[in-house]
Parts: C-alpha cells; structure tokens; sequence
C-alpha cells in the first residue's frame, strides 16, 4: 500500500514539474511573439508601465502594484477585437494609443503618457505576451 501511495506521489510530482515546463514554454513563445509582432522587448514592459504611470489606472498582471480601476484591466488585450473601443486591435494602433491617447479620442480619460516609440513598443509587447 505504501509503494502504491509512493508512486502516485511520484507521478503526480513528475505530472507538476511537466505542467511547469509546458508554461514556461509557452510564455518563452507568447513574449517570442508579441516582440516579433510589435518590434518592442516585453521585459521592459512592466518597469515603463510603473514609470508612465500606467498602473495607477490599469489592473496589469506581472506589474508590481498595477491595481487600478480607471481604465479596463489589460489582461487578454491580445484577443480583444478593439482597442479602447474605437481602433482596431493591431500593434500599430495599440503603440499610437499608447503614447498619445487624446490624438486618437480627445475625450479619452487616459493621458498622454509620454513614452518615446521604443517604449511603446515594450509596452505593446509586454500587453500582447500576455495571452
């Protein structure tokens, strides 16, 4: 009974470390896509979007103290059809949106952020690997 429970302790540890694997995985192709995608390196992602303020509007997973409530959550931006409910979902309009807002909806609530191209680029990476 004992080498019984041993065995499916053990495939259920080996069933966990292959699951942990398979995620690791898949998140190395989601930020290989999103950069290929966007021209943007996701890693920068979360820092610019706590130095440009994004955070304190937006939930964001995987950026540190992202818990806002102003502006939608930007989990799944990658499968959403639209962005901000008025311009298509493409990296383009994503990065334009990012950096100046107002210019595309001036009744827009989210500010200019300021971001330089390059950092909207991160930024669109870093939203889009989130899939």
């Amino acid at each position: 009974m004992l080498r019984a429970g041993l065995a499916i302790l053990a495939l259920t540890v080996l069933a966990g470390g292959g699951l942990a694997i398979y995620e690791a995985a898949r998140l190395r192709a989601d930020r290989i896509w999103a950069s290929e995608l966007t021209g943007g390196d996701p890693a920068h992602g979360p820092r610019l979007m706590t130095l440009h303020g994004c955070a304190g509007c937006h939930e964001i997973p995987g950026v540190p103290g992202a818990d806002g409530r102003v502006g939608p959550p930007l989990c799944g931006l990658a499968e959403r059809i639209y962005i901000a409910g008025a311009l298509p979902n493409k990296p383009a309009n994503l990065i334009r949106w990012v950096r100046a807002a107002r210019e595309v909806d001036p009744r827009s609530a989210m500010p200019s952020t300021g971001m330089s191209e390059s950092e909207a680029r991160d930024v669109a990476a870093y939203l889009y690997s989130l899939r």
